[in-house]
């Protein structure tokens, strides 16, 4: 009887060992992925802010006047956030990225029994 309770209890300890590795296992790999994340969006961060700086400087040699290239940016990112703000609460962008997200964070498996 006392070797039934002890290879029990052995099961049950490797069973624990095993669902730790699991659980281990996935938030290291969630914790990288979100890593990934951040990484892109800083590499954007800059993309965006050169590229602004460069356009803007585009604009002035186009236009004769540097405040004149500044200001024609600052318009088209004034009406990027009208848009943005008009379109903040549509469902279908919400429902997109919420998705897209949720998908390569957590990277939905099905799992084979």
């Amino acid at each position: 009887m006392t070797e039934i309770f002890t290879t029990i209890k052995k099961l049950i300890e490797v069973r624990f060992k095993i669902l730790k590795s699991e659980i281990l296992d996935e938030i290291s790999s969630i914790a990288a992925r979100v890593g990934i994340i951040l990484l892109m969006v800083l590499s954007a961060s800059f993309i965006l802010l050169f590229g602004s700086i460069a356009l803007a400087f585009y604009f002035s040699e186009l236009y004769g006047s540097t405040s004149v290239g500044f200001l024609l940016l600052t318009g088209i990112y004034f009406l990027l956030f009208i848009i943005l703000y008009l379109v903040r609460n549509a469902n279908f962008i919400q429902t997109g990225l919420k998705n897209s997200l949720s998908r390569y964070v957590f990277l939905f498996k099905s799992k084979k029994d």
